[in-house]
């Protein structure tokens, strides 16, 4: 494609000569920017919820959760952690065995839920 050198001599030309934007285009370039900016809100401010659900065994009120190896990287101290609709909290975490201390249930085993919310916006930030 060949461009004509247009020489101008005088401001009327100029204004002929100028290429002006649709308001289509101003129209489409505003959606866009929109879309981009709530998309942007909505990973800031909404919820993924996980919930991860396993076996629990308490021994002297001593809480230790079995874990599988995806789950655990997940996890962090500070976490709630649902028994018996018992609510209990991650106080640290050994080789890879999230321990939970404090629960008033008898010894044995039984079944924890922990709901991980993660905002979207965290998973680009990691």
């Amino acid at each position: 494609m060949k461009k004509n050198k247009v020489s101008i001599s005088n401001p009327e030309e100029l204004e002929k000569n100028l290429q002006y934007s649709s308001p289509v285009t101003w129209i489409a370039l505003g959606v866009v920017f929109s879309l981009i900016v709530g998309l942007f809100v909505w990973s800031c401010v909404f919820k993924i919820k996980d919930k991860i659900i396993g076996k629990a065994k308490i021994v002297s009120s001593e809480v230790t959760l079995v874990v599988d190896a995806n789950s655990i990287s997940k996890l962090k101290v500070g976490q709630k952690v649902y028994i018996n609709n018992l609510e209990g909290e991650i106080l640290k975490i050994v080789e890879k065995k999230p321990i939970i201390s404090h629960f008033a249930l008898a010894d044995g085993e039984y079944e924890y839920t922990i709901i991980n919310e993660i905002k979207p916006i965290e998973y680009l930030i990691k």
